[in-house]
């Protein structure tokens, strides 16, 4: 372990480490973290954010576009690029010459050849223009490109939509040079190019919906994000005073008659408990369809009920529909996840983190019932 504020002294003893088998753990960000960054990095490397370096990125309907820098880095501050070229070129890897981020962009455009966000004709069209490709992106505004991307001479074709069997303005001579046509233009990425859709009820999902189902005075607990916090709970709750005021507990939306079933009210501090969570303790390798059935896994001994359980503030609300109660998915002293099971979809490997089912119980009023200097237990939903 590193007992010395000496450089070289604490370049020499990670080397042994590492020379002896060791692992040395480098963390990047552009604030430290915990606990990656204050318990287990050997080295804390400060990284630039956006805003701070040109870069691009695309969304989830494909959209490529630039965010532009407007300011510069504090202090020592790199952008991850930069920070991985200078750990792959001290390691001797050849390869990371980059001069900045538009030529890292470009490198990557080459990559995106036939995927489902190919952008390569940005990279073709901006050099016959005699330009960057940053550049050229940066006029197409807020707005981008939607990928993949086909060439038509100098004009870029946008992709509004994927596996669209009525497109017409692909060209019946094929691909220019430096466009590769994607399966799921046309076609969906199956055997016959078709989409599958899956009959009600599926046998593979059926009979784990059957066990999942609420038993006795349990509720569906479903969880997921909230508009206040969205999906940065990390920046949110330990960086943000009046979010962390505004939010100091977890929640959990549940509807009048459920609520007076269970002598509920508004800011009374509830439990949320399953002692069935199921819990898949190894990997199944399916013969038969039969065999990654929920039913056939718990019949052979591959599935391990748990208990899980966390404390909330409740909401009683109409919002929610009877019978379900929802959850904020990101407060990490108060995690939802704890009674979702652990048992990955058969097809796609996925966990299935947004079912649960679980009592909940009120334990009493919580200091906020009475105050809403915090919290606050009106409706939350807009129409």
């Amino acid at each position: 372990q590193v007992r010395s504020f000496d450089k070289q002294t604490i370049i020499d003893t990670l080397k042994r480490r590492v020379d002896s088998g060791g692992m040395v753990v480098a963390n990047q960000d552009i604030y430290l973290r915990d606990p990656i960054g204050n318990q287990y990095a050997d080295l804390v490397l400060p990284a630039a954010t956006w805003g701070e370096e040109d870069f691009t990125r695309a969304n989830s309907e494909r959209r490529v576009r630039l965010y532009g820098k407007f300011c510069d880095a504090p202090g020592e501050a790199l952008p991850d690029w930069k920070i991985a070229a200078k750990f792959a070129k001290k390691m001797g890897f050849m390869g990371f010459d980059w001069k900045d981020s538009n030529e890292v962009f470009e490198e990557t455009c080459r990559f995106s050849r036939g995927s489902r966000k190919d952008y390569n004709a940005i990279r073709v069209v901006a050099r016959r223009k005699g330009m960057r490709a940053h550049d050229f992106l940066r006029g197409f505004g807020t707005r981008g490109l939607q990928a993949p991307l086909l060439l038509h001479g100098d004009r870029i074709v946008e992709t509004k939509r994927l596996h669209d069997y009525n497109r017409k303005d692909i060209p019946d001579s094929g691909p220019e040079a430096a466009t590769v046509y994607n399966k799921r233009l046309l076609a969906f990425k199956t055997q016959t190019g078709k989409l599958n859709l899956v009959k009600s009820p599926w046998k593979l999902w059926a009979d784990f919906y059957d066990f999942m189902q609420p038993k006795g005075d349990e509720l569906w607990v479903t969880n997921g994000r909230i508009n206040e916090l969205w999906e940065s709970g990390f920046d949110d709750y330990e960086r943000r005073p009046y979010t962390q005021q505004r939010w100091p507990m977890n929640f959990i939306e549940i509807h009048p008659v459920d609520a007076q079933l269970r002598g509920i009210e508004s800011g009374d501090l509830v439990s949320v408990e399953s002692r069935r969570v199921p819990v898949q303790t190894d990997f199944n390798l399916g013969v038969k369809s039969d065999d990654m059935w929920f039913s056939g896994l718990m019949k052979d001994g591959h599935i391990e009920l748990v208990t899980g359980a966390y404390s909330a503030i409740a909401m009683v609300t109409s919002a929610i529909k009877q019978g379900v109660a929802f959850s904020e998915f990101l407060k990490p002293s108060m995690p939802a996840n704890v009674i979702t099971p652990r048992v990955p979809d058969p097809i796609t490997q996925n966990y299935r983190f947004k079912i649960a089912s679980a009592r909940v119980t009120r334990l009493g009023e919580s200091v906020f019932k009475h105050s809403f200097s915090q919290m606050s237990f009106k409706r939350r939903d807009i129409v």
